[in-house]
């Protein structure tokens, strides 16, 4: 009896959309910091927030978090208020925020279920830090990769070789499913699994990458999956 297929599957772009999570989950840490000191809210925007995130990244390097933090105490600075401890609180509300503006694509849950269905192990890797196991959606899955926490991004070989070490599955039964050609198709395949690329926004492909399979969404996974490991 073969082993079960591992599918795993990237986070942000895969299975909801970045930017509407992120934009919700900054307008309520502002909203929150207009609660606690609403003499500076009004002067930020999300749009500000953004825009110092990116400057940061630019000029320095650090976790996720220390450049969120960063990015904040720069904002709130630029405004006039230096409090230490206000831009570590507002990493705190912002994190929490993000598990509540989070919107799945309505495709995901019923592919996951046909999945389980199948037999299939289900596990995650990411690039970013969305604090994906205290979402229910994570009680599906059997292991979470932060690539951040084994100090190697996608699309290197070592978070999928991380996830390999922690699922006890073989390369060969395993499909790894993500919307980015690089990170997920490239460095998937550089890993020695298959790769479906999920193109939802029905992008044109490149010269030069060849994912396993193509999808317009989740939906198909199990039956490609299924495919792809008969081969």
């Amino acid at each position: 009896m073969s082993a079960p297929p591992v599918v795993s599957l990237d986070l942000d772009e895969t299975l909801w959309e970045f930017r509407p999570m992120m934009d919700g989950a900054l307008a309520e840490t502002l909203a929150a910091l207009h609660r606690r000191r609403p003499e500076v809210t009004w002067q930020l925007t999300v749009e500000q927030l953004h825009d110092l995130r990116a400057q940061v990244a630019a000029e320095q390097v650090g976790t996720f978090e220390e450049l969120r933090i960063e990015s904040f105490r720069r904002a709130l600075l630029a405004h006039g208020v230096d409090d230490p401890e206000l831009p570590g609180w507002m990493v705190a509300v912002w994190m929490e925020a993000r598990l509540r503006t989070v919107r799945l694509h309505p495709d995901v849950e019923p592919e996951l279920d046909r999945l389980a269905a199948a037999g299939a192990v289900l596990g995650a890797i990411t690039n970013g830090n969305f604090p994906f196991s205290r979402l229910p959606l994570a009680r599906r899955f059997r292991f979470v990769v932060h690539a951040e926490q084994i100090g190697a991004a996608k699309p290197s070989p070592q978070p999928f070789l991380h996830a390999i070490e922690l699922a006890g599955g073989s390369p060969q039964r395993w499909v790894h499913a993500g919307d980015d050609l690089e990170s997920d198709v490239i460095g998937a395949q550089r890993a020695g699994l298959k790769a479906v690329w999920i193109n939802r926004r029905g992008l044109p492909r490149p010269d030069g990458v060849r994912p396993d399979a193509e999808l317009p969404s989740l939906d198909g996974l199990s039956e490609t999956v299924r495919r792809l490991l008969a081969d």
